[in-house]
């Protein structure tokens, strides 16, 4: 018996279009490099802004562990959910979703003459979460199986890049031209990646129905719950990523006090522009040796070191000094995260990983919520480098807490598998 052909209206009948992939992969890596390069900006010269509008040292303290915190506090508990939508209306949507976004906040940063506004902008910034591992499904379905890696390694290797270009053109724009000036041109970058993307991606997945959202977070949750392997990363990436937030947000206020307001733009994009060529670096080392030294091995040498290093960046009183300790510290600290999903992607079964992936970097929006916030009690309290000693304890906080569970997680990844 022969079927109708007639199709309900509202539902595909066609074949999702055709994507190159080198073109994809191009579009992404150059997306997420300028991404990574406009939105450094928030980060390192929200200083520069407040004392732009006339904040004084102790204002500047205050706020900047804030305004740190606030995109990820109003972002965090829509990041499951864009997940859930893209499976719903497409990947492209949601991945143009964040860069108009962005837009929007830009503009609002380069209107701002007072914190209020320049707050709604951080904020804003919340809802552009979630795009990279949209990104990277979205290439693992287009690009060959045998170029796989290098596509996914093209478009992760972008943001260091673009780190260092945005540190070293942003302190040189504060410099000459102001910050406004600055989130003008932020606001113009966003918009042609948002057109480029606009234009020239094709959604090639096609949407299909999905269980209840509680379900799915609930299926979520209970797999990284029920995974000693995947618990252990979570606790663990959740501590150190709070010891580097804890700190990321007042280095550009320390270099400030060493330097001066006038001269701290041009040296917190040098200082920031370095640390993302150390990055990259680092993470060619740190990609070659992990399969011959252990996964687990490469982790504890690397948090080890990134645990020692904050006491000289603590201890610090010269911005040449500060910025060399700066770029040893992201030789090694970057490539962390990457050995942890590593680690869950090589031991968590293959019916659970998909579930723990999707939540991968939740531990890190939480740490991006209470550290930055945190710190602003330290920094308006004692002292602006007392945030570092912090950040040293809670990463030996986060090595004690994986030494000491290294063995057990080997062994229910046996058991696991």
């Amino acid at each position: 018996m022969k079927h109708s052909t007639t199709q309900p209206p509202n539902h595909r009948t066609t074949e999702p279009p055709n994507q190159s992939w080198p073109l994809l992969v191009f579009l992404f890596s150059l997306a997420n490099f300028l991404e990574i390069a406009i939105m450094a900006h928030y980060v390192l010269f929200t200083p520069a802004f407040l004392s732009t509008i006339g904040f004084g040292e102790q204002d500047i303290n205050a706020w900047t562990g804030p305004l740190a915190s606030v995109a990820f506090l109003v972002g965090i508990w829509f990041v499951p959910l864009w997940g859930v939508f893209a499976d719903r209306y497409g990947r492209k949507p949601l991945i143009l979703r964040s860069y108009y976004v962005e837009v929007a906040a830009m503009v609002i940063a380069a209107l701002s003459q007072n914190v209020w506004l320049y707050l709604v902008g951080r904020a804003l910034t919340g809802l552009a979460l979630g795009n990279t591992g949209l990104m990277y499904a979205s290439v693992t379905e287009t690009a060959p199986r045998h170029r796989l890696a290098l596509s996914l390694g093209l478009i992760n290797g972008s943001a260091p890049l673009g780190g260092l270009v945005g540190g070293v053109v942003g302190g040189y724009v504060v410099s000459q031209f102001g910050v406004h000036t600055l989130f003008w041109m932020d606001a113009a970058v966003a918009a042609v990646i948002a057109l480029l993307l606009t234009l020239f991606y094709r959604e090639t997945f096609v949407p299909k129905p999905t269980p209840p959202i509680p379900v799915m977070l609930s299926n979520a949750l209970g797999a990284v719950a029920h995974s000693q392997v995947a618990l252990t990363i979570f606790v663990v990436s959740f501590a150190y990523s709070a010891a580097f937030f804890f700190s990321f947000a007042y280095l550009p206020v320390r270099i400030g006090e060493m330097v001066g307001l006038q001269a701290a733009p041009a040296a917190i994009g040098i200082t920031q522009g370095v640390a993302g060529a150390t990055t990259l670096v680092g993470s060619a080392i740190w990609g070659a040796l992990a399969d011959r030294l252990g996964h687990r091995r490469l982790l504890v040498v690397l948090m080890a070191t990134a645990m020692v290093l904050w006491v000289p960046i603590y201890t610090a009183q010269d911005v040449l000094y500060l910025t060399v300790l700066w770029a040893l510290f992201n030789v090694v600290s970057p490539s962390v995260s990457s050995l942890m999903i590593t680690i869950i992607s090589l031991n968590v079964p293959a019916d659970k990983r998909g579930a723990v992936l999707s939540m991968i970097y939740m531990p890190l929006n939480v740490a991006f919520v209470v550290a930055p916030f945190t710190a602003s009690l330290v920094a308006r309290n004692l002292e602006v480098r007392d945030v570092f000693l912090v950040s040293a304890a809670l990463s030996l906080l986060a090595l004690i807490i994986f030494v000491t569970n290294i063995q057990r997680t080997r062994e229910h990844a046996r058991a696991e598998g």
